[in-house]
């Protein structure tokens, strides 16, 4: 069961209508407050539901809830593809966090973010 621990967020305005269920714990990115198409893109995890132009809560440092775009192990790094959903990072992309327990595509899982510094994977890099 996914869950989330301690955690840094902040708040921003949504630039889209993000009020279902179907967009909470997706990434976000900060400068127009959308769904993140990338991991360098995102700047955090969003908690809420907020419609078009309300106040957004963010995740973005810490043990976060994240939507999976796929299967991820434990242990694999993450990074953010189109719609925001969570994915297992390879090279060229930036990772963003850690799974911390395997996850099915579609599902919630649990992961330790770091959104501030986003790193680049190169080759066989980590996990």
């Amino acid at each position: 069961m996914a869950y989330s621990g301690r955690q840094i967020e902040t708040s921003i305005q949504a630039g889209e209508d993000l009020n279902t269920s179907a967009f909470q714990y997706h990434a976000i990115a900060l400068d127009d407050g959308k769904l993140a198409n990338n991991g360098l893109e995102a700047s955090g995890v969003l908690l809420g539901k907020p419609k078009n132009k309300e106040g957004l809560t963010l995740g973005y440092i810490g043990e976060l809830k994240f939507a999976a775009g796929g299967a991820i192990s434990a242990g694999v790094r993450l990074t953010v593809a189109t719609s925001g959903w969570f994915t297992s990072a390879v090279s060229g992309d930036y990772a963003v966090g850690r799974c911390k327990s395997s996850v099915t595509s579609g599902s919630i899982g649990t992961g330790i973010f770091n959104f501030a510094t986003p790193q680049l994977k190169v080759n066989s890099w980590g996990s």
